[in-house]
């Protein structure tokens, strides 16, 4: 394992994801999540920025999710004002029609021969585990990758949240171990011994991402999985539901913020499931009237709020959140300097400085693939 670290200009190249960007062309390589399926019930569409690029998700009226171009050929107007008819969407204009596809279909005011020669941008897209993936790049798709995992009998539980932070923030959080015993030190993760000492740390390239291994004093061993370009596959804690497999995506919206998308799985059935849900049911009821979370980070980060006085039922994600978004935006960011507990942030931008640039050069960019048999365990 090379020890380098990739310069500030990395560090650019990484940030920035817009179409024809280094990061943005290698993101677009891969499957990646775009929404919660329920994030638009059946029949209804609904627009989504990612990648620093805009499109129109919907779903068609038997509830198939599908995405395409944000702007309707004809005139430029926004295609999520328009109607779902069946598996295709009409533009709010002037009526012109679009399948799943983006291929136009119909035009109420001209020849059919006009239609057949019109097109918007279509994407293929595949629902897997309460979220909608889709393909952005050119060509045919990769190979579509599946976590045994999560598809234990549970409660799947979905959820979706965007920080005001670049991505890379995120991702680099995700893979910072020595983090969680300082940053969720007042968390239910206390509770759940995850903070209780700083392990020993190691990471390695494999043929899926970075296997990222921590060995406790007491001989315990966790054990997460990097997932590129930007997921981890880890173990998380919730008071009623123990420990879960959790897989987690941090994708960005533009230069200033990034979605993250959540699956966490529940080991229950029966009257045990009931409770899991009763206290979802209840945590959401919780944090009905609390101010929104991003209006906290903001008062923590000026000073306003001590974050350690604070209790509410998201303060994992608070917590985070203040450690990204205290930290410089993009391009005012002085080196680093990282040591050996870093070990799985230096190999991080290690794999991505190599991947990049080699896409700068043309070069042969490595084959990613996920093992059948992939867990993580809690330690």
């Amino acid at each position: 394992m090379t020890t380098s670290t990739p310069t500030l200009r990395d560090d650019v190249d990484f940030a920035h994801t817009g179409p024809g960007t280094l990061a943005g062309r290698y993101f677009r390589r891969f499957w990646i999540p775009v929404a919660r399926l329920d994030d638009v019930p059946p029949g209804r569409a609904k627009p989504i920025q990612l990648l620093n690029e805009k499109f129109t998700y919907y779903r068609g009226e038997t509830g198939t999710p599908h995405l395409v171009g944000y702007y309707c050929a004809h005139r430029s107007t926004q295609m999520s004002t328009g109607w779902v008819e069946g598996d295709c969407i009409r533009c709010f204009y002037h009526g012109w029609k679009y399948d799943e596809t983006g291929a136009c279909i119909e035009q109420p005011a001209e020849a059919d021969s006009f239609a057949a020669k019109i097109a918007i941008e279509g994407y293929p897209t595949r629902t897997y585990l309460g979220l909608v993936y889709a393909y952005l790049g050119e060509g045919e798709p990769p190979e579509f990758w599946r976590f045994p995992m999560m598809e234990q009998p549970g409660e799947l539980v979905v959820k979706s949240w965007v920080r005001n932070s670049n991505y890379w923030n995120g991702l680099e959080n995700a893979n910072d171990q020595v983090h969680v015993a300082f940053v969720h030190s007042n968390s239910e993760f206390r509770a759940a011994g995850a903070t209780r000492e700083i392990p020993r740390i190691e990471a390695h390239e494999t043929e899926y991402g970075i296997l990222r291994k921590c060995t406790f004093s007491d001989g315990k061993i966790r054990l997460q999985h990097s997932l590129m370009p930007t997921a981890s596959l880890v173990t998380v804690y919730e008071d009623g539901a123990g420990w879960m497999p959790h897989l987690s995506y941090r994708l960005p919206v533009d230069d200033e913020s990034h979605l993250s998308l959540t699956v966490s799985l529940a080991q229950v059935e029966g009257a045990k499931a009931e409770e899991v849900r009763a206290k979802h049911k209840a945590r959401a009821a919780a944090m009905e009237g609390l101010p929104p979370a991003q209006e906290i980070v903001d008062a923590v980060v000026r000073g306003e709020l001590y974050l350690h006085d604070l209790q509410r039922p998201d303060i994992v994600n608070i917590q985070d959140a203040v450690a990204l978004a205290a930290q410089p935006p993009i391009g005012e960011r002085v080196n680093d300097r990282l040591g050996k507990s870093d070990v799985q942030i230096i190999v991080l931008r290690t794999i991505w400085a190599r991947e990049m640039r080699a896409l700068e050069a043309g070069e042969p960019l490595k084959t990613w693939t996920v093992p059948p048999d992939l867990v993580a365990t809690n330690g």
